[in-house]
């Protein structure tokens, strides 16, 4: 779906996976969970995800999907590649609105990259629970398997090769949520962001009110998780152990293809500021 942004292709980079490695930047969380947030680890007042995996059909035999997320059953697809077309996908999908609903209802296949970095706000919980990155044009979104930040979605718009704007929404949300939602939530109430604590050389954003663009930044290599064991860990997630943590990798894996992305290596780390 198209936000108010549109895409700007000037900075479109090339898929190198299933057709070419997308644009990237990364977001640096800005906020605790909004009152009422879901707790990290509990599935209090989420739809059912229960993943239905070994379960068929009565007369197909194929295995049954896993049950939405959503609070309604919707066919509504998109892959928003600015922070703009991602709040108007939110405000189209069924309210209230869980962030495992809006991951289930990514379009496919999803390029996804994983680290077990602790230094964010948005940490890992180890490499069982890694903190996960979806790549879609010039926006990256990260979200978190378990811990603190499970409620929140990560936005880095890439504007330059190293420079993008950040955003944050936390969930869940009982109502459509206005545009400059993602950029008021990270203000720091003076003249700048949560983000800038992380992401260096931070100024205003004209693309959007109230945002401010500022470093992009890549996980180093020794700081990934496999693709191969972050599928494993939703392959044998038992959702009567950790309701909570295996909706969210369904959300992520039991709805369509997902494909091992990566960062630009000419992207600089955290620790290049040292």
């Amino acid at each position: 779906m198209a936000g108010q942004n549109g895409t700007r292709g000037s900075w479109a980079w090339s898929r190198a996976i299933g057709g070419g490695l997308l644009a990237l930047a990364a977001g640096c969380p800005g906020g605790a969970p909004e009152p009422g947030a879901t707790q990290p680890g509990s599935s209090s007042g989420e739809p059912s995800t229960s993943d239905t995996t070994g379960a068929t059909g009565p007369t197909t035999g194929e295995p049954l999907p896993p049950a939405t997320a959503c609070a309604e059953p919707t066919s509504l697809t998109a892959s928003p590649r600015t922070i703009g077309e991602a709040v108007a996908f939110i405000n189209a999908l069924p309210q209230p609105l869980t962030l495992d609903c809006f991951l289930e209802r990514l379009e496919r296949p999803l390029a996804l990259a994983a680290t077990k970095s602790v230094i964010s706000l948005q940490p890992a919980v180890g490499e069982s629970s890694p903190r996960l990155f979806l790549f879609a044009g010039e926006l990256v979104m990260s979200v978190a398997v378990d811990g603190h930040g499970f409620d929140l979605l990560e936005f880095g718009e890439l504007v330059a090769p190293t420079r993008s704007i950040k955003g944050e929404i936390a969930f869940p949300l009982a109502d459509a949520i206005p545009d400059d939602a993602p950029f008021t939530r990270v203000f720091d109430g003076e003249d700048g962001t949560g983000c800038g604590i992380c992401h260096g050389s931070e100024a205003p954003a004209p693309e959007y009110p109230q945002a401010f663009v500022s470093d992009a930044l890549r996980f180093p290599d020794f700081e990934a998780v496999a693709f191969a064991d972050v599928r494993r860990e939703y392959e044998r997630c038992d959702p009567a152990v950790q309701p909570a943590r295996c909706a969210r990798l369904t959300a992520l894996f039991g709805h369509g293809p997902v494909e091992p992305a990566a960062f630009p290596e000419s992207m600089p780390t955290i620790y290049d500021y040292e």
